[in-house]
């Protein structure tokens, strides 16, 4: 069984007619599960910032070996 904690928030009047009218009598149940799906998709955010951070630094690494590469073969020959 999942523990439960009772925790007071405020709303805007119109939204929580909004909530109330949808939740089809389980406010709670509702919010939760209106609460998760923000914070999924908020760890998802995270995740597509890292993942392009990581991307990033793998152009930057081939950039470099290309680089060296350069370096060691000398002179382009023209």
């Amino acid at each position: 069984m999942t523990t439960r904690k009772r925790v007071t928030v405020s709303l805007p009047a119109d939204v929580f007619e909004a909530a109330t009218n949808e939740a089809g009598g389980n406010l709670s149940a509702y919010a939760a599960k209106a609460l998760m799906a923000q914070a999924v998709r908020d760890s998802a955010a995270r995740l597509a910032q890292w993942q392009e951070s990581r991307f990033q630094t793998f152009a930057e690494l081939d950039e470099m070996q290309l680089d060296a590469l350069d370096e060691l073969n000398g002179p382009a020959a023209a």
